[in-house]
């Protein structure tokens, strides 16, 4: 069956003019048509059959307002009108929903905003206390249990088909009238707040206070190879603290990446001691811009290392290569001796994201030789995240 759905914009002195936002079609359906909703007056040229809908004509019923109000700075973005187990809630129930979506730059407050199941401006009486962000979203629970707090509205839906009417306090208003939608399903807007024919869609599960278009995941270099590095390479044991973003390393000398001893590859050259008793450990430290942690999904270390090495992000060990396990001193050794290409090499590791902080984020590693008489030492590091971004 083929379903029509409307998104109708009315204003406050012509409560039956309508303006069609499009029409989708329904993953399956269980009857052979669907009636117009009473206002919509379709052309006798409309065919409805169980694998398309053609010619369909909705007229526009002439406004008697003198002047247009503009459009509403909120719209009806998505709603599921039969969760089953798309969304389920702490409590153990899965209601209905609506999510609104404020395009704008400025926050709405939805005190004397009204939102319901059938077209008039009667529906419920949405709480002062919620307001949606500018740019962002807000779920509400179409689950009749509106003493369960303010994002539970007074109404449910109907899977069958119905309406979805949102007003603003001055009257200015926008219904969107569905036909039956199969359990788990959404019908939302293909991309947030659009308009015209093509403007609806199912989605199975749906985005619940999320964009309905998908995020793009792109990756970025936040630390490159070869970047420059503060170090210390006196064989001297530090206090546990150097691994603190606080630690001042200020006397630390600094140089760029690859930094080491005993290979042509290497930029920077570090002490490494006499041949018959090299330094075992030398320390590192560098640092990495974050602007929004929580936008971050992965993130990962790139190392070039000779031949053990241990790797803290602000303070908290985030990776350990070719070294034992338990606490690490400056004379604990690596497990096993690294040759080339392995030495010259990098290699991509996973990092917790969660380690990441706002702002400055401090890396501090510890590289071990793995005897005594080792002919070299190398350090590189680089970071990369995937970021999701709303196209």
């Amino acid at each position: 069956m083929i379903l029509l759905l409307m998104a109708m914009a009315c204003n406050p002195d012509d409560k039956d003019g309508t303006h069609v936002d499009g029409n989708i079609t329904p993953p399956t359906s269980d009857s052979d048509d669907t009636q117009p909703a009473d206002d919509t007056q379709v052309t006798d040229d409309t065919q409805v059959t169980d694998t398309e809908v053609t010619d369909t004509e909705v007229t526009d019923t002439a406004p008697v307002d003198t002047g247009p109000l503009g459009p509403l700075p909120l719209c009806i973005n998505e709603f599921m009108p039969d969760n089953a187990a798309a969304l389920v809630l702490e409590s153990g129930d899965a209601p209905d929903w609506i999510e609104l979506h404020n395009p704008t730059d400025a926050d709405v407050d939805l005190d004397g905003w009204t939102l319901g199941d059938d077209a008039s401006e009667d529906g419920y009486d949405l709480p002062g206390v919620l307001s949606v962000p500018a740019g962002g979203f807000l779920l509400l629970y179409a689950d009749d249990l509106a003493s369960e707090g303010p994002e539970h509205l007074g109404f449910r839906l109907s899977a069958d088909g119905g309406d979805v009417a949102l007003f603003a306090p001055d009257g200015r208003g926008q219904v969107v009238s569905y036909g039956n939608i199969e359990v788990d399903f959404s019908a939302a807007r293909v991309t947030d707040c659009c308009e015209g024919a093509a403007c609806w869609d199912f989605d199975f599960r749906g985005s619940p206070g999320a964009s309905n278009v998908p995020p793009v995941v792109v990756t970025e270099e936040l630390l490159s190879g070869g970047s420059v590095w503060r170090y210390e390479d006196s064989n001297t044991a530090l206090a546990d603290n150097w691994k603190s973003s606080a630690y001042d390393d200020s006397g630390w000398d600094a140089g760029a990446a690859p930094l080491g001893y005993g290979d042509s590859h290497q930029v920077t050259a570090v002490a490494s001691g006499p041949s018959s008793n090299r330094i075992p450990t030398v320390y590192f430290r560098g640092d990495f811009e974050v602007a929004d942690p929580l936008a971050v999904t992965a993130l990962s270390l790139g190392l070039m290392i000779d031949d053990g090495a241990a790797v803290w992000l602000n303070g908290e060990e985030a990776i350990r290569l070719n070294l034992p396990d338990g606490a690490l001193t400056h004379d604990t050794y690596a497990l096993d001796a690294v040759s080339d290409p392995a030495e010259y090499t990098f290699y991509s590791y996973p990092v917790d994201v969660g380690l990441l902080v706002a702002g400055e984020n401090t890396l501090a590693v510890e590289v071990h030789q793995a005897a005594p008489t080792s002919s070299d030492l190398t350090f590189d590091l680089s970071v990369t995240v995937e970021v999701e971004e709303t196209p």
